[in-house]
């Protein structure tokens, strides 16, 4: 708090205190404003926890007052004796309690003194982002005007660069700081997910070297180049739009790291001119970002504004005359540069018109619009790369890395994810405008207004919050068959445990979607008791005509629980096999042998005969051998047992039988029983047994009869 107290006046200083500026600058009070607003946030979160403690505290004491208070306490015994020592006991009980009821009246104290102070810091720091606001406002209603003085004695033209730089620095570092230190958990989350993208692309690059596919400067295996420095541009280019209002420092650093970065990557794959032309439009954009981070106005860096755009608009004539736009690895650049250009000479048209602040937002939206496109083009192509990849080396059922399912993910990134960029993309530009940022706020004041219906209290943005919160959980749920790999069927208990979590997929996704729905009707204020209105609602439908998806959806929940038949089994329905190959909320899909892929209810699988190949002991295989009258039994059960004892496809338990059984018209009959492994070998082993039963039959003067009939013609 004490900290807090001392900057304000350091933030300050430059707008209210000394000679009033001649030439405010949008920037430098857009900096205070973010200062104290993340100020502002901080403090709150502290203030949130002392009302905590204090709550307690006061709880406690309120407590302690009321046992001294208690009726109870004061019925004394009728003996004499007994209410002489009960007296003392009562006296010594307050002396016990006196040093602790001292003590939670100096904390209550205390803390009513931290509160007063807390909540008047609070109060200030809301005034001085209102009063930043109010003089915003009027900068910007005058912002078409000349605002570069004519005098050459005006502190503007008198004011030395390294003046505007150190107040810059110090205010910079501050807005900076105070973010960090609030978003640190998100700035955590991005670096893990730096390195988990680094190793899914580190593993990319070693199976397809395996493959003896060695070429990874091939365009469409540029994210092999350097698996560190795609992650970072990856991980940037998505999430960076997941940090709520940064100060354009922030922005600033993380563009710079994936301009390097992505710079790097370009190195040994770009043809030497657009390479050329990229590390200086980078070069460009960090002065650019550089002079965006002067916060008091000087005749220094007017010029130097002067020079940027100039540089920007003759890079783009050059550009154009040399006209190597076929070389172009993305195509869709060409806009980019295109805005670029357009930007800067906006830019250098307002300033030497005197519009200094105009020109300035348009000279940095000029070289981000230009940066940030190609990071974020180059984000997607990197995505759908390493996806193509991915579903190239993990096909069919070859799905080792994280059990993630690459054939149904597919090898580009969903249309949605280009429409989220492309928005994003234009908001990080028109961030640079102050009137962009006022239709945000009027958005978003008219989402966060309160409305009323009866006596629920409810926001448009709840409304949205609850929906989107619904629709993640949906999708997340749907996503999670991702990580299923199609199914295939096995005894082994290996390869059983690979697709396990196929099986536990419905559960995960009730969960999930159970969470979503208690989460959005927390995130948007919807009082939980509604609940009990739509279970209320739901006992109606189901008891009207819902009656079979409920017992879809219980039989589902059976199923998940008794593991009677898992994803990946072999079943067989209705004499027909096939793989179990999801168990969905109301229906199950089986893949059958026939080609199709049916669907079946759940409570159709609960109800009808299924048969589990894949649980039982094998398959059982009975086959009837006859052999001529006369034969030597002992013989011929031998012959067959050696046949059984040497094929390895054939369980050794159950024990195999070879029983004569029966007298026929024309052969003695023996039956032949055992158990194969798999339900696959069963045709083949079946054909083994006969051929070689043939075969050494002949050798051993065995026949095999074959039914006769003997016609006697008489004839009178």
């Amino acid at each position: 708090m004490a900290e807090f107290q001392e900057l304000i006046p350091k933030v300050l200083r430059g707008i209210y205190y000394g000679d009033a500026l001649e030439l405010q600058t949008e920037r430098n009070l857009t900096v205070s404003a973010a200062i104290f607003q993340e100020m502002l946030d901080e403090l709150l979160e502290e203030k949130k926890k002392v009302d905590e403690f204090a709550s307690v505290l006061r709880l406690s004491q309120y407590r302690i007052d009321s046992i001294s208070a208690e009726k109870d306490l004061y019925l004394f015994p009728s003996d004499s004796l007994q209410t002489r020592q009960y007296s003392f006991l009562l006296v010594e009980i307050a002396k016990e309690m006196k040093p602790v009821e001292d003590s939670l009246m100096k904390y209550s104290g205390k803390l009513d003194s931290i509160q007063t102070s807390l909540n008047e810091m609070v109060f200030d720091l809301n005034t001085q982002i209102e009063s930043l606001e109010l003089i915003r406002r009027n900068l910007n209603a005058s912002i078409f005007e000349k605002e570069i003085p004519d005098d050459q004695g005006s502190k503007f033209h008198q004011r030395p660069l390294s003046e505007a730089i150190s107040y810059s620095y110090t205010k910079e570092k501050l807005a900076l700081i105070f973010y960090l230190r609030l978003y640190q958990t998100r700035l955590l989350m991005m670096a893990f997910l730096i390195l988990i993208s680094w190793i899914f692309i580190k593993t990319l690059k070693n199976r397809i070297g395996l493959l003896n596919e060695q070429d990874i400067h091939e365009d469409g295996k540029v994210i092999l180049i350097h698996p560190l420095l795609s992650s970072i541009v990856i991980v940037i280019g998505c999430f960076q739009f997941f940090f709520p209002s940064p100060p354009f420092i922030f922005y600033w650093l993380i563009w710079f790291l994936a301009s390097i970065s992505i710079t790097l990557i370009f190195s040994n794959f770009l043809k030497s001119f657009w390479f050329f032309f990229w590390v200086f439009t980078v070069l460009i954009f960090l002065l650019s970002g550089i002079a965006n981070l002067i916060l008091l106005p000087t005749a220094e860096e007017r010029y130097l504004l002067i020079a940027l755009s100039l540089i920007g608009i003759l890079f783009l004539a050059s550009t154009f005359i040399k006209n190597k736009t076929d070389q172009l690895k993305e195509k869709r650049i060409v806009y980019f540069i295109y805005f670029m250009g357009f930007f800067e000479l906006v830019s250098l048209v307002l300033n030497l018109a005197g519009r200094f602040n105009l020109s300035k937002s348009f000279l940095v939206a000029g070289y981000i619009g230009i940066v940030v496109g190609i990071l974020l083009l180059w984000t997607v192509r990197l995505i759908n790369q390493g996806l193509s990849i991915a579903t190239k080396i993990y096909h069919n059922q070859e799905k080792e890395l994280f059990f993630i399912n690459f054939d149904r993910l597919g090898n580009r990134a969903p249309g949605i994810f280009y429409t989220f960029l492309i928005f994003g993309w234009v908001v990080l530009v028109g961030k640079n405008f102050y009137s962009f940022s006022q239709i945000s706020l009027s958005i978003n004041e008219f989402l966060n207004e309160k409305r009323m219906i009866g006596s629920y209290e409810f926001s448009i943005n709840g409304l949205f919050v609850f929906l989107i919160i619904l629709l993640v959980s949906v999708m997340i749920s749907r996503l999670l068959s991702i990580f299923a790999a199609d199914p295939e069927t096995s005894n082994s208990q290996e390869k059983r445990k690979r697709i396990s979590f196929g099986s536990w997929l419905l559960l995960v996704q009730i969960f999930v979607i159970s969470l979503g729905l208690f989460l959005a009707f927390a995130a948007s204020g919807i009082p939980l008791d509604k609940i009990t209105i739509i279970l209320g609602a739901l006992s109606v439908g189901i008891g009207l005509g819902l009656q079979g998806l409920v017992n879809n959806l219980v039989s589902g929940l059976i199923l998940a629980f008794e593991k009677t038949v898992k994803v990946g089994d072999l079943i067989e329905i209705d004499g027909k096999p096939g793989i179990m190959k999801s168990i969905g909320f109301r229906s199950s899909v089986v893949s059958m042998f026939e080609g199709p892929s049916v669907v079946i209810p759940n409570g159709d699988l609960i109800s009808k005969q299924l048969i589990n190949w894949t649980t039982g002991k094998g398959r059982k295989l009975s086959a009837i051998i006859g052999v001529a009258y006369g034969t030597d039994l002992q013989i011929a059960v031998r012959l067959l047992r050696e046949i059984i004892a040497e094929d390895s496809r054939i369980r050794t338990n159950p024990s195999p039988r070879v029983v004569p059984v029966e007298f026929t018209d024309s052969s003695i009959d023996i039956e032949v029983t055992f158990w194969v492994n798999t339900y696959f070998d069963y045709p083949y082993v079946k054909g083994d047994l006969i051929s070689k039963a043939n075969e050494l039959f002949k050798q051993n003067g065995i026949q095999i009869p074959f039914p006769q009939l003997d016609l006697h013609v008489k004839s009178k």
